[in-house]
């Protein structure tokens, strides 16, 4: 469990909400950071090569609907970034689905 501004967020919720988005692939990857004294969530995932167009603006139509489904489950503004698939890092079949960096200063 992470708490982003008071929130409590579970990965699974992030990975429920993704589950339910086909443009978005099953490797996901939390990444918290501590800006001006405020957590920041970034969830980064891997599109499905299938909806890549190449156009921007499906992209960013993309990252809209990712963001909006996040906002409406976990009530916590997110940021999101799609990545190529394969980029996130996986390890014996397993990727690090959370990386924290607020304590890293």
């Amino acid at each position: 469990m992470l708490v982003i501004r008071g929130i409590n967020v579970f990965p699974s919720q992030i990975e429920h909400v993704l589950m339910s988005i086909p443009e978005v692939g099953t490797h996901f990857q939390i990444v918290v950071e501590r800006i001006k004294h405020l957590d920041e969530l970034t969830v980064r995932c891997e599109l499905e090569q299938e909806f890549f167009t190449g156009d921007v603006e499906d992209l960013q139509r993309v990252i809209r609907k990712v963001e909006h489904a996040l906002r409406d489950t976990l009530n916590v503004r997110t940021k999101v970034e799609l990545v190529e698939k394969g980029t996130i890092a996986r390890t014996e079949g397993k990727s690090k689905k959370v990386v924290d960096l607020r304590g890293a200063f």
